[in-house]
């Protein structure tokens, strides 16, 4: 079967957790896994690591690990067992006050919250269903008017799309979640609702202060991030579009023209885009996706996203494996059409001011064009060298070379590294000692040709070609 290039994320829980589930997915197509911090007990998530761990190491091969930190999610504090109903045009307050919700009275849970909205600010409440409207406020208490009714209820999550959120998107919670993931030696940690690139750089403090080298994923999902994209890429080892609060704090038609710019942007600084939220929606509880869903997800492809995600599909829907393997046939069957057909493939190799090491990728991956070469080899200590190449969508086959399992790891969520390898490459017999390791693995066919970039980041580069 041919082999992919764009990766599938799952979400792991009561649905996917036991062992022989988690390796029918890796089977068919999974290639990181996602730990949801929302939801999930420290137990819980020491036995689905170890599960992926095993699963991994019995398949050779590497399965990335994410660790999504819930961050500051504004929710309903304690409401009435049933919830309150509240209709269109009633008048109620939210109090920041630790209060039991009754009619009239709702409890945020975010005690900045009267702080930081104003008057004629929308507040959305349940994913939207509810929408209301401020008034004014005073003191703790914000007064508002119902524009479109519902029921409130206990926990429900609030968006203010109108206001800033002043407070800092990392929670004593999420700071003891970051210690647990940092033991069990996560490979990519997600942040969610940034603001800003100094949310990412604070984060990266406090990996760093852990001796960790767990890469950070932004997650693009407030109007703020929105503003601050670019930013927030540079900052970042990666980003995710997540689609569901994206689709609150801006307008819904909005987000397929952020989705577009986001992979990009993330596409030019050679940064992983994953692409996320109902990308099968239905499969929660059917076994086949509808038309659109499929769609959707192509189009995600063909954007050029390095990763599609899978949240309550495989976390606890009744059909994790199909919902992988729907996923992995749309990206596999975009992407043979993107390799031989040239009218739906963009033009990607372009010529601009960039650095040194970047010029280098790209030279390496001009010249396994411009000669048709078989392979490319691309030895990193970081990723670096074979992320930059791939950042071209080449459909050249890339051999990854790296000394360390970390990096095999990580790498499993960029976008065309399929064959990651850990091995030590004599940097005095870098040609010879290639040409033996990808002969005695059968990597390539006798008489390829093949294109090698070695550490493109540092001041020792190489650019060769040679017949293997």
């Amino acid at each position: 079967m041919i082999q992919k290039r764009t990766k599938v994320v799952c979400t792991l829980g009561p649905a996917s957790e036991d062992k022989k589930t988690i390796e029918r997915m890796v089977k068919a197509g999974m290639n990181v896994a996602r730990l949801n911090f929302s939801h999930g007990t420290y137990e819980n998530f020491k036995m689905i690591i170890k599960n992926v761990r095993e699963v991994s190491k019995k398949l050779g091969k590497p399965v990335a690990i994410l660790q999504d930190l819930q961050g500051l999610k504004i929710r309903v504090g304690k409401m009435p067992k049933n919830g309150l109903p509240v209709k269109n045009g009633d008048r109620l307050t939210i109090t920041t006050r630790e209060v039991e919700g009754k009619k009239g009275l709702v409890p945020s849970q975010y005690k900045n919250l009267a702080k930081d909205v104003h008057k004629g600010d929308i507040i959305f409440i349940e994913d939207g269903l509810i929408e209301l409207k401020v008034l004014s406020k005073q003191g703790e208490n914000i007064k508002c008017r119902v524009v479109e009714g519902g029921i409130i209820k206990s926990n429900k999550g609030i968006n203010v799309p109108t206001a800033t959120i002043t407070a800092n998107p990392m929670t004593a919670k999420d700071k003891k979640d970051l210690e647990f993931g940092i033991k069990h030696d996560v490979d990519w940690v997600a942040l969610s609702f940034v603001m800003s690139e100094k949310d990412v750089l604070h984060l990266r403090k406090l990996i760093q202060a852990k001796k960790s080298k767990a890469r950070i994923i932004a997650k693009i999902e407030r109007q703020e991030a929105v503003q601050n994209m670019r930013k927030i890429i540079k900052a970042a080892d990666g980003v995710m579009v997540a689609r569901g609060d994206l689709g609150i704090e801006i307008s819904p038609e909005m987000v397929p023209i952020i989705q577009k710019k986001i992979i990009k942007l993330a596409n030019r600084y050679g940064k992983p885009v994953i692409t996320a939220t109902q990308m099968l929606q239905s499969m929660v509880e059917k076994p086949i996706a509808t038309r659109a869903e499929i769609s959707d997800a192509a189009n995600a492809v063909f954007d050029n996203t390095d990763a599609l995600m899978l949240s309550n599909e495989s976390a606890v829907g009744k059909y994790p494996v199909d919902a992988t393997e729907t996923l992995s046939k749309v990206a596999r069957t975009v992407e043979h059409e993107l390799s031989k057909n040239e009218d739906l493939k963009p033009i990607t190799i372009k010529e601009h001011d960039i650095p040194i090491a970047n010029a280098t990728c790209l030279n390496a991956a001009k010249l396994a064009r411009d000669i048709d070469a078989h392979y490319i080899v691309a030895v990193t200590g970081s990723g670096f060298t074979a992320q930059h190449i791939v950042k071209h969508r080449l459909y050249t086959p890339v051999i990854t070379i790296t000394n360390s399992e970390k990096v095999r790891n990580q790498l499993a969520l960029v976008w065309g590294l399929n064959e990651i390898h850990v091995h030590e490459i004599s940097l005095k017999n870098i040609t010879s000692d290639i040409k033996t390791f990808i002969r005695e693995k059968k990597l390539v066919k006798k008489g390829s040709e093949v294109v090698i970039v070695c550490n493109a980041s540092k001041k020792h580069k190489l650019i060769s070609t040679v017949i293997a």
